[in-house]
């Protein structure tokens, strides 16, 4: 793959995919994109709605990691329990995330946690008191979901003109049957196409205002 680190709006850097000519956040802004699309709109606003105490996690494209390094600093201020699952069939080498400077910005406390969560495969480890991080280098076509295991969504993978296959019914009703009832999912995306396909398969659609430089995001549960 041809990787690039870029700096964006924000300050905090993203990576530019020129193989797929994609970079893997907004350049508006990597850490307010997450914020806003996955913290805010996502986990906050369901344990705000949700009273408990355990919430699971399943995160689709992990990537740099940075949406877990914001939920673990969220989830710091709390008392919630955590399971974080997320799949990522090509992480990045190490000589690229090195160089992110996601730790520099969210603080010295995420430095060993960064070198953990890239480093660890496909088992269960803990995450300070809270939260217990899982991660597999699979494809979401490869891997089976139990039913009713999940309460929040990140769907945080290519763009579906990027990466259609990953955006195909058939995933999203892998995810849609893992998913409890109440949990959402959220994502950056807001094609049309995309959001047929949720209400074809049962979702309940909310199209939320965008992070900065992008007009729409979504927000899908499931009843």
């Amino acid at each position: 793959m041809a990787l690039k680190i870029i700096s964006t709006s924000d300050g905090s850097h993203s990576i530019y995919n020129g193989e797929i000519r994609e970079t893997y956040h907004s350049v508006h802004g990597s850490i307010n994109e997450s914020n806003h699309v996955y913290i805010n709109s996502g986990l906050k606003y369901f344990l705000d709605k949700e009273n408990k105490k355990k919430v699971a996690v399943l995160e689709i494209g992990f990537g740099t990691g940075l949406n877990f390094l914001l939920l673990n600093n969220y989830i710091n201020k709390t008392e919630q329990k955590v399971y974080y699952y997320t799949i990522e069939p090509y992480p990045l080498p190490e000589e690229i995330l090195k160089k992110l400077n996601h730790v520099s910005i969210l603080g010295n406390k995420t430095k060993d946690i960064f070198k953990t969560i890239h480093k660890s495969e496909e088992k269960n480890i803990r995450i300070g008191e809270n939260i217990i991080f899982k991660k597999s280098r699979v494809c979401l076509e490869e891997i089976s979901l139990e039913n009713n295991s999940f309460d929040i969504i990140f769907f945080d993978a290519f763009a579906p003109s990027k990466q259609p296959d990953i955006w195909s019914l058939q995933n999203l009703s892998k995810v849609y049957g893992s998913m409890k009832k109440n949990a959402v999912l959220v994502t950056y995306c807001s094609s049309s196409k995309f959001k047929r396909s949720l209400t074809d398969i049962g979702y309940d659609i909310e199209v939320l205002s965008g992070p900065v430089g992008k007009k729409e995001m979504v927000r899908a549960t499931k009843r």
